[in-house]
């Protein structure tokens, strides 16, 4: 029996460039993962700031709806709600204290009066607890109709959301 002899100048560097592949291979999946991760921490954190920005903007416009509600006769004289104004004047709603870049804002106009409100259909009189109308009766209302507008930032200046909402409110 012949016995082979190994030849190590066939095998020389071959576990060598095996390992470096495999090396190659695995340094190519740690850097996406690092990158899938840096990633998912920046949406993460512009969610968060959103978010916090849209806490703000909604605690200034419930506040502002607020004022409207119990306090609008001493607000149709004061000239910082200008009737139909294209620029209000701006409030700075100081009650929000959530870290945020900027303290949120509001703006109160009154806008046009519409004439009288018809609320024959859109009032259902046995949730409202009154009587059902009878046919051709309508209920009118007298309103003013407000539009309320805040504005929140985030932690960054570079998030802002902006809330509106209009508000009937009876005279």
């Amino acid at each position: 029996m012949k016995q082979g002899s190994f030849s190590h100048s066939r095998q020389r560097g071959a576990v060598l460039l095996v390992a470096l592949i495999m090396l190659l291979l695995l340094t190519i999946l740690g850097a996406a993962a690092m990158r899938d991760t840096n990633l998912q921490e920046r949406m993460a954190g512009n969610m968060r700031d959103h978010n916090l920005a849209f806490q703000a903007a909604e605690a200034a416009l419930r506040f502002a709806e607020q004022e409207v509600k119990t306090d609008y006769a001493n607000l149709v004289n004061d000239a910082l709600y200008p009737v139909d104004d294209e620029s209000p004047d701006v409030v700075t709603f100081t009650g929000f204290n959530g870290g945020v870049y900027q303290a949120p804002t509001y703006t109160i106009t009154r806008l046009p009066h519409p004439g009288q409100l018809d609320m024959q259909n859109m009032v259902n009189p046995t949730t409202a607890g009154g009587d059902s109308l009878a046919a051709g009766e309508s209920l009118i209302l007298d309103f003013v109709l407000v539009r309320i507008e805040a504005t929140g930032t985030g932690a960054s200046p570079d998030s802002k959301v902006t809330l509106r909402s209009l508000y009937f409110v009876e005279e």
